[in-house]
């Protein structure tokens, strides 16, 4: 029997690259751009460089937790709905005295936004890259680009350094654009990060030592490791999960906040002796 039934066209993607470098044309930019050019399936290409967006400092009114609009007009609203419209995201940062470019902490400190939002961008496949200049110097980058990525539940697929100190110079390397294909290839696929090293439960690099154990500086897991690296589960954190997992967190924070109306009388009558001990100096007017 012949088939004539017509072969449904497969729906162009949306990738979003966020560019976590001001320089144009740089490493992290043409970085992201060729992953996109090897991706073997119809898509588009949106850019967002962060560092020229204005993200207002959190003033720790806590009313996003309490049901309020945020008192900040600022671009948080834009970069949210840009994340959450989008089909996978591409996450590049330089390295910057040991950690990521200070636009990621501008945006975490403003975390309790992603509450709107973790509905839409729960399991949103994602990529994050850390580029760094000198050898072995690449602190707490990762740290940094993973907080952001987990606490918007998406999914990380892989986290990769890179060492390309000179602006542009990461495509001259012909590893790096093998990278890229492989990067490429992952991105909509269904394989996960199978990392090696790190924390056994979320792969994060970091963690803090408390006698024999390792705690997790994102998850906050505890694990073990012995003296050929191999590693052995504790305790999960309990920190990071499903939306579901999230919004535990978010009705503590609620919490907290109705707490510390209940004591307000009590801690005010602590605090208000300091009220004008000290002098504030500011910078001279120019």
């Amino acid at each position: 029997m012949e088939n004539n039934s017509t072969p449904k066209t497969q729906r162009t993607k949306q990738i979003l690259g966020l560019v976590g470098s001001p320089r144009k044309l740089g490493n992290c930019e043409v970085f992201i751009k060729d992953i996109f050019s090897k991706i073997d399936a119809p898509c588009e290409l949106n850019l967002i460089r962060l560092p020229s967006l204005n993200i207002k400092p959190c003033n720790a009114c806590y009313g996003c937790i309490m049901g309020n609009p945020c008192p900040n007009t600022d671009d948080m609203g834009f970069l949210l709905e840009s994340i959450a419209a989008s089909d996978a995201i591409i996450i590049v940062t330089p390295v910057y005295y040991l950690g990521a470019h200070s636009i990621f902490k501008r945006i975490l400190d403003r975390g309790f936004l992603f509450y709107n939002y973790i509905e839409k961008t729960h399991n949103k496949p994602c990529i994050l890259v850390n580029i760094y200049g000198i050898k072995d110097r690449i602190g707490v980058s990762s740290q940094m680009l993973m907080t952001f990525a987990s606490f918007l539940c998406l999914d990380i697929k892989e986290t990769v350094y890179i060492k390309a100190a000179l602006p542009g110079e990461i495509l001259m390397d012909v590893n790096n654009r093998n990278k890229a294909g492989a990067l490429a290839d992952l991105l909509f696929s269904d394989k996960k990060q199978g990392r090696k090293t790190g924390c056994p439960y979320c792969g994060c690099d970091i963690a803090r030592i408390e006698n024999e154990k390792l705690i997790c500086t994102l998850c906050h897991s505890y694990f073990s490791m012995d003296n050929q690296g191999n590693r052995s589960k504790i305790k999960d954190g309990g920190i990071l999960g499903p939306p579901e997992h999230m919004y535990k967190h978010k009705e503590w924070l609620k919490g907290m906040k109705n707490r510390f109306f209940q004591n307000k009388k009590e801690i005010l009558k602590t605090s208000i002796p300091y009220k004008d001990m000290g002098k504030w100096i500011k910078p001279p007017i120019s």
